[in-house]
Order: C-alpha cells, then structure tokens, then sequence
C-alpha cells in the first residue's frame, strides 16, 4: 500500500508532533528534519515492537500491519541512493526500542522499568501518529 503524502504535509505533521524545528534557523533537540529519516526510525521501532510481542507469544497483527505501512512511507519519501544511511537508521531506532522493551519486560528495578515503559510507549505513539488515517 503507498500513501500518498505531500512532503510539506509531513513536515507539518512532525513540526506539530515536535519531532522536527520549524524553519527558523534553530534545531530542536533529537531533530529529524529528513521525513524519510523520521520514518526510517519509526519503521524500526516498529520492528523492535512487532519482535517483543513475538517473543512474549502475543498477537503481532496490527503492528506488523503498521510497520508494513511504515515503510511504505519511507519508500514515499526517500531520496535516490539513501539506502544504507536508512537501513543504518532503522537499525538503530529498532535496537533502542528493542532495548527499552527488554529493560521494561526484565528490569528487577521497578521504578527503571516503569520509565523504559514510558519511553517505549510514548515512541510507539509518536511514529503511529505520524501515519495517514
């Protein structure tokens, strides 16, 4: 499935989500101002979540169906030759989330893994917000 989304819409929607700066010349911390970047991470968060869920034997349909979605924003949107830095990108957000999640599920410190929850969740939401609806 492709989506069909104006690059100055997706720069809107992450200005309005704070994941990028608006155009003033100042950066915001954690900027991503490249969409397919943005949707690069998300995609890999998304596969951190969509293997968690695998190996605690849950239900893996709808976020593999919106992980699916996921990169086809980032087939949308990515510029010729950026292959390898948007596989480096995918890896690297799927490796934290897949972190988080590990620190949420087996932290024996509960105030540590209520925090890598937090973190985890509120990551999740973000990328899925970013989708079309």
């Amino acid at each position: 499935m492709r989506y069909a989304v104006g690059m100055d819409r997706l720069r809107i929607i992450a200005i309005a989500l704070g994941l990028v700066a608006p155009a003033t010349g100042t950066t915001a911390p954690g900027e991503l101002s490249d969409p397919a970047m943005l949707f690069a991470a998300c995609a890999g968060r998304l596969s951190a979540e969509m293997e968690h869920l695998w190996l605690e034997g849950r239900d893996a349909a709808a976020i593999t169906r919106q992980r699916a979605a996921m990169i086809d924003l980032v087939d949308a949107v990515r510029p010729p030759d950026s292959g390898p830095a948007i596989l480096a990108r995918r890896i690297e957000a799927k490796m934290a989330q897949a972190a988080l999640l590990q620190r949420a599920a087996f932290s024996t410190d509960e105030a540590v893994a209520r925090r890598a929850r937090v973190l985890a969740r509120g990551a999740r939401r973000q990328c899925l917000a970013l989708m079309p609806h």
